[in-house]
């Protein structure tokens, strides 16, 4: 098995840069875009978050299947020939989410307040359904990038760090443009998505060219013949998946709640939206503190030590935020402290997916990457469709005005829960999902790789 280069972890990197610029537009500014913009309710967001988000996430189990079936395909109408799974995905889905989230970010002027809400649900569901398209055949990637639990913590980290860049360039960007052209929202932030559409679509096709699928596994005749239900059936067992599908809606919550809200935090509680671009500049910095230093830990203490500690303590320092007076620069140092834990099992996470994979195997004796990758990605985007719908709710029952030159006080309160309240308490049920559900201590994933090679080797 070829050993993963530099280049190949860029590459893969960038893969999530791609997927981090159209998501992060969606996440942190499409509710004040519907707000501002389109003029639509909070309660209408809410709802229509809700409904969209559990839409998308119904596909993602289904697209991760097709994935496998797809490949079988692919493998018999090019026998003895290799025949990459999940690559082409990088190049065929970049068009069109890149398209999709362009027409997010339009606002028709001929539209009535009715037909707005529907373009809003129109754009918004296309756009998650390329975003499946193209998001599913690359987190399975890295399961057939590399067996070596410290080589996948290592492209945790690069997805992890690059995956971040791709989530604050559109923080960055947009703050600008709103900026510049004050009092012309709607063309601030299209300008901004066609910018970062051009980025994005660099980064997949840079993706495709510098990964490589290096472990082939057979396909065989039970692969062929199992079912859409039999492939399912099995993640019950599989602890680790449980695992990481309650501590990943933990964390998104959490950490979408945020994003979304961090407009609002900065410009009402703090009056500070210009520094809004720094305090996401500031944000890379623990990625570059934690990057040398995630896989010497992990291979020291185990992902599950390591991600469980990192959880308990980001959920105290976010509990302490609340508490604290609003200012500007207690929120800068403070959030810098919690993001460097948080970050960790963020960045840790998707080496943790691959890991649950190769259990799957060791229990039934079938990868099935594109089933739990999907399955894994349908609990995160219901972790988005319950973001979406606190965090727009949530706008509603604190009261949230546009009109208002200043919130009222339990507005402003509501905002800054919502801010950093609700990543506290998601926070703390990650650590507990990571503490006592997941049960890949060294040694057990010792036994699953040892286990599944050897049945390999045995089939071959």
């Amino acid at each position: 098995m070829n050993k993963i280069t530099f280049k190949n972890k860029i590459g893969y990197g960038l893969g999530d840069t791609g997927n981090g610029i159209t998501f992060a537009m969606s996440s942190s500014f499409l509710m004040a875009f519907y707000l501002d913009v389109l003029g639509i309710t909070a309660i209408s967001i809410a709802t229509l978050f809700l409904v969209a988000r559990i839409w998308d996430a119904i596909n993602d189990p289904i697209m991760g299947a097709l994935t496998d079936k797809m490949f079988i395909t692919r493998i018999r109408k090019h026998k003895g020939k290799k025949v990459d799974k999940f690559r082409p995905f990088l190049v065929k889905g970049s068009f069109l989410v890149i398209a999709a989230a362009i027409l997010m970010f339009i606002a028709p002027d001929s539209l009535s307040g009715s037909q707005r809400l529907i373009w809003a649900y129109v754009t918004y569901i296309l756009w998650g359904m390329a975003y499946t398209f193209v998001n599913i055949p690359y987190g399975s990637l890295a399961a057939v990038m590399t067996q070596d639990p410290a080589e996948r913590a290592s492209l945790s980290v690069s997805r992890g760090v690059l995956g971040m860049f791709g989530n604050i360039l559109p923080t960055i960007v947009v703050p600008i443009c709103l900026t510049q052209f004050s009092g012309e929202g709607q063309n601030a932030y299209l300008i901004a998505m066609i910018g970062m559409a051009v980025v994005a679509f660099v980064c997949y096709f840079l993706a495709y060219f510098m990964t490589e699928e290096n472990i082939v596994h057979e396909i065989s005749e039970a692969d062929e013949k199992v079912s859409f239900k039999e492939s399912f059936s099995v993640l019950r067992k599989n602890r680790p998946f449980i695992a990481i599908s309650i501590g990943s809606i933990s964390m998104l919550l959490g950490f979408m709640v945020m994003g979304s809200m961090s407009l609002f935090y900065f410009r009402e509680n703090l009056n500070a939206l210009s520094l809004m671009p720094v305090v996401s500049l500031l944000s890379v910095v623990p990625m570059f503190l934690l990057a040398p230093i995630l896989k010497p830990m992990v291979a020291k203490h185990g992902t599950k030590t390591v991600v469980a500690n990192a959880s308990l303590i980001s959920a105290i320092v976010f509990a302490v935020l609340l508490f604290l007076p609003d200012n500007v620069m207690i929120y800068i140092g403070v959030v810098f402290v919690g993001q460097i834990f948080l970050m960790v099992p963020n960045m840790l996470i998707w080496g943790m997916v691959s890991d649950s994979i190769d259990y799957n195997q060791y229990l039934c004796g079938k990868r099935q990457e594109g089933v739990i990758y999907g399955s894994y990605s349908f609990v995160r985007k219901m972790g988005q469709a319950f973001a979406g719908f606190i965090g727009a709710s949530g706008m509603a029952i604190i009261g949230y005005n546009k009109d208002l030159v200043v919130q009222t006080a339990n507005t402003l309160f509501g905002i800054k829960f919502l801010t950093v309240g609700v990543p506290a308490v998601c926070m703390l049920v990650a650590f507990i999902a990571f503490k006592y559900i997941y049960n890949l201590t060294p040694e057990k994933q010792k036994e699953v790789i040892a286990t599944i090679n050897k049945k390999t080797e045995m089939t071959s």
